[in-house]
């Protein structure tokens, strides 16, 4: 695939990451406002594989540019922080599934029973452990996904000569590693913004070109003589006589 090609993708691949939880949340929130929670599910497998694309998009994009720049180390930590992505987006649906929203819902039941003032500490306390560990496992995630896109977006700037690509991989950085204070995916997606102006602003390698080899001056013809053994005189060099003294030569 050709330079133009791949750049179009990550640029396209980069704005639907930014865009997908945007519309998102919007279509969330109006989903409840029109009392259209039944159809949440629905909405959140179209976003679902919505992003997922996105994502196929963009490593798609990044091993091109991989090889067209000859830079294995592009591809292979971009595939790394999306494999990260959709191993924690997995274990968060998991969790979410199976553990807190069953939790959730003991906690709700055993509130609004006659006669109970306070839920009983122990599902209370399973109740804080699943967020517990719903935080400390995304702000992981997102570390570790962070690290991986800073090298890959290191890599890329270092080759393209594009500085916004490496202000994205710092800003990814950064966002992973202040998920735990609830502000690292906004600062996640400033990265991604960075990364949508990179694509943009990123041009072809030129060309290289050699200069011609020197050229070697013309070497002009050597007459060849031959001397005269009895008199020396000079004579061509397929003369069989002397042209002076007469004798063979």
């Amino acid at each position: 695939m050709s330079f133009e090609l791949n750049r179009s993708m990550g640029r396209a691949a980069a704005m639907l990451i930014i865009v997908g939880p945007i519309v998102g949340s919007i279509v969330s929130v109006a989903a409840v406002f029109f009392q259209l929670l039944s159809n949440s599910l629905y909405f959140s497998i179209i976003f679902s594989i919505l992003s997922f694309a996105a994502y196929i998009l963009f490593l798609a994009a990044m091993n091109g540019l991989a090889k067209y720049y000859k830079d294995p180390v592009i591809f292979r930590n971009s595939f790394y922080g999306v494999i990260t992505a959709v191993v924690g987006a997995i274990v968060f649906i998991f969790v979410m599934f199976a553990i807190f929203i069953p939790t959730f819902n003991q906690l709700i039941a055993i509130s609004i029973t006659p006669g109970t003032l306070t839920p009983l500490p122990s599902v209370f306390l399973s109740f804080l452990g699943v967020l517990a560990f719903v935080w400390l496992g995304t702000f992981v995630i997102a570390l570790v996904q962070g690290i991986f896109y800073k090298r890959a977006f290191y890599a890329l700037a270092q080759k393209s000569g594009e500085s916004k690509f490496r202000q994205a991989g710092f800003w990814m950085l950064i966002g992973g590693a202040l998920t735990i204070i609830f502000v690292g995916a906004l600062i996640f997606y400033v990265g991604w913004i960075f990364a949508v102006m990179g694509f943009f602003s990123m041009k072809a390698k030129a060309p290289q070109t050699y200069p011609p080899p020197p050229q070697q001056p013309p070497t002009q013809a050597i007459t060849q003589k031959k001397y005269c053994p009895y008199c020396g005189a000079e004579n061509n060099i397929d003369a069989v006589f002397c042209s002076y003294c007469g004798n063979k030569l």
